[in-house]
């Protein structure tokens, strides 16, 4: 027996103790100074509870069971649900404090039908049979522009026409605004991202100019 190569193992921040996980196995314990002390030095205090929960194994026995779990997996991922995603733009109306995507820049922020056509086409094509949603991201997906919400709209009924159910992952601001394009599709969701009280979320997640963000978002 030896220890699996599958396991994670590390002091708690702030703590004495330390955790042990086993991702093969989906072990997790909380492990005491002493017992932490043990394992590192390779003889844990209960080898046969080790051995349980897969963090002492025989490798071959391991590798037999990681292929059985693969191979588990290739077959349920032919029958999963399948979450597309699509970016019409990167454009955004806010400045949040933490924006990874501030340098996503496209001089093109506008999406042409041929575009969508496009995804679409590609959809059909390639997870024909599949179950499946679209989820639009951004950037801000539902920026409140007549070209932006044509845009919008145009992808919406490419949904319906497919029978297709849609997530937005938005900041929320112009929520109220696009209710009306949003009331003609199957909408699975709507995420919204809110950062705390309205002092906090002010303070980080601004639109660009510095102008908080929270009331309106609230309001949606």
């Amino acid at each position: 027996m030896q220890f699996s190569k599958h396991n994670l193992f590390s002091k708690i921040k702030n703590s004495d103790n330390y955790f042990l996980v086993n991702v093969l196995s989906s072990s997790a314990d909380i492990l005491t100074p002493e017992e932490a002390k043990n394992f590192k030095a390779g003889a844990p205090i209960n080898r046969e509870l080790y051995s349980e929960k897969g963090y002492l194994v025989n490798p071959e026995e391991e590798e037999k069971l990681f292929k059985q779990k693969y191979l588990d997996f290739i077959d349920e991922r032919a029958d999963d649900e399948v979450q597309l995603f699509f970016t019409p733009w990167y454009t955004c109306n806010f400045a949040c404090s933490y924006c990874f995507q501030d340098e996503y820049t496209n001089p093109n922020d506008e999406v042409a039908n041929q575009v969508i056509d496009a995804f679409f086409t590609y959809v059909d094509r390639q997870f024909i049979g599949r179950k499946k949603y679209i989820t639009l991201f951004g950037g801000e997906p539902l920026l409140n522009t007549p070209s932006k919400k044509k845009a919008i709209q145009y992808i919406l009924d490419k949904s319906n026409d497919r029978n297709l159910e849609v997530a937005v992952v938005t900041n929320g601001y112009t929520l109220l605004d696009y209710i009306d394009v949003l009331k003609t599709a199957k909408i699975r969701e709507v995420q919204i991202t809110m950062d705390g009280t309205q002092e906090v979320h002010d303070a980080r997640r601004m639109l660009r100019g510095g102008m908080g963000s929270y009331d309106k978002i609230a309001a949606g």
